[in-house]
């Protein structure tokens, strides 16, 4: 039985393979190579467990060769952590929250603004589905609220009704984008 015959040396390689599956195969490959021809002339054909040990310990242990390739890996893109843009969050928030001003421009930008704001918020991943629930169904309250309101204050529609049913309709969207502000994710 030669060196890398041996049961020891056998479960070291394959914990060293298991533990660097991250690298790229070439490399893997490389590595267990190396230390192949290495255990070869280190153990040799000893079949004593004892001076296979020894012989295992003098290599280092799996997790330390395996750091250390680790360490001579170049950092790749998908290894750098990841910034969430933030922006497209704010704007999103923005977009949602002036649904209630825009109403006053006239119906078209106010549904353009509406509907541009909800896909943005349903397309991003920065908010779990929970917020996005409440997020549209404050929004969505909105124009509900106001035309209900019109509707039960017509035949006493004065400028107090007025400002009461402007100030709903504007608050209710901020509310939502100040919500979407709140709980955004941290930038990294």
């Amino acid at each position: 039985m030669t060196g890398t015959e041996h049961p020891l040396v056998t479960d070291y390689l394959a914990t060293i393979e298991r533990e660097a599956s991250f690298l790229p195969a070439g490399r893997r490959e490389e590595l267990l190579a190396d230390l192949r021809e290495h255990l070869a002339v280190a153990v040799g054909d000893e079949e004593d467990p004892q001076a296979v040990r020894e012989a295992l310990e003098r290599l280092g242990s799996p997790s330390a060769i395996v750091a250390a390739a680790r360490a001579e890996e170049p950092e790749t893109a998908a290894d750098a952590p990841k910034v969430k843009p933030r922006t497209r969050n704010v704007v999103t928030a923005v977009l949602i929250g002036i649904t209630g001003l825009s109403a006053l421009g006239g119906s078209a930008p106010a549904v353009a603004v509406l509907i541009v704001g909800l896909v943005l918020l349903w397309t991003s991943d920065a908010w779990d589905r929970r917020t996005k629930a409440q997020t549209t169904a404050l929004t969505l309250a909105t124009p509900v609220v106001v035309a209900l309101g019109a509707l039960l204050l017509a035949a006493r529609f004065g400028p107090t009704e007025l400002l009461a049913v402007l100030a709903v309709g504007i608050t209710l969207p901020a509310v939502a984008a100040v919500r979407l502000l709140r709980t955004q994710p941290p930038t990294a």
